[in-house]
């Protein structure tokens, strides 16, 4: 319940805050501004620093222990059994972006690899022609023309916006896991279900490291960067879903994954 209280608290500051920004007057300034999205700059770069305070003393030493310990092979197969996991919440917003074709795919390629993949360490369906897919309650708002809102830091997870922010909170009720879990009367379900979601933000962190700090290296300004990269992602993403994709010179520079292989050195 820990993580539904965060997301409370961060839903209410945004309905209390989301009217205070100000555009500049200047044109050319706010021609900027209006790129950028980030009203909030000066507050998204206090919680951006401690982001990045908490990548140096804690989420690093744990994705180089994770790393210490396990393997390649295994980490991709960690991967695919988190991603698999999350497909009935993908099927979900599939659904409630009125696209049945592809809640029918993610459904099957849920019971595919939850069977002859063993329980989803194996990504079968993919070899058998169903593309991996992954959907939030984010990215079917966009669906439906909600307004992504301003640009947002969270506390340790990093870069958002209102909309996707508001998702996440959303996405907590709409995952079935959530509902099998927390009806049943064994403790340990309960806990998995956050259990879950902790690991999978370690895999995706450790997975995404080397590029950041590529990133890291060649910006001039990295929180700008980081800003970049994601509202790139998830205009990409929304593009995606909505299926308008852009063409391969307008695609994104960078995207977060769970699937691509991992990358065995750290930079301190």
């Amino acid at each position: 319940m820990m993580k539904l209280r965060y997301w409370l608290i961060i839903f209410c500051f945004l309905l209390l805050t989301s009217g205070c920004a100000s555009v500049p007057t200047d044109p050319a300034e706010a021609a900027a501004y209006q790129e950028a999205n980030d009203p909030w700059e000066p507050m998204n770069r206090k919680i951006f620093a401690f982001n990045m305070a908490a990548d140096k003393y804690a989420l690093r030493p744990i994705a180089k222990g994770y790393r210490a310990i396990t393997t390649p092979g295994f980490r991709l197969k960690a991967r695919t059994f988190l991603n698999n996991l999350k497909t009935p919440l993908t099927v979900v917003n599939d659904i409630l972006q009125f696209n049945l074709k592809n809640a029918g795919l993610d459904l099957s390629r849920f019971i595919i690899n939850s069977t002859l993949g063993f329980f989803g360490v194996y990504d079968v369906a993919d070899k058998m022609g169903l593309s991996p897919n992954s959907q939030n309650l984010g990215t079917t708002m966009a669906v439906w023309d909600v307004p992504s809102g301003p640009y947002l830091v969270l506390p340790l997870l990093g870069p958002s916006n209102v909309r996707d922010a508001s998702g996440m909170v959303g996405d907590i009720f709409l995952d079935p896991f959530y509902y099998v879990s927390h009806n049943s009367d064994d403790r340990d379900l309960k806990w998995g279900f956050w259990i879950v979601d902790g690991v999978g933000a370690i895999a995706a962190y450790e997975n995404n490291i080397n590029l950041l700090d590529e990133g890291k290296k060649s910006s001039l300004d990295f929180y700008a960067f980081m800003r970049s990269m994601y509202q790139q992602y998830r205009k990409k993403a929304i593009e995606r879903a909505k299926g308008t994709q852009a063409t391969d010179n307008q695609k994104a520079n960078y995207e977060f994954s769970l699937e691509e292989d991992d990358e065995e050195d750290f930079d301190e």
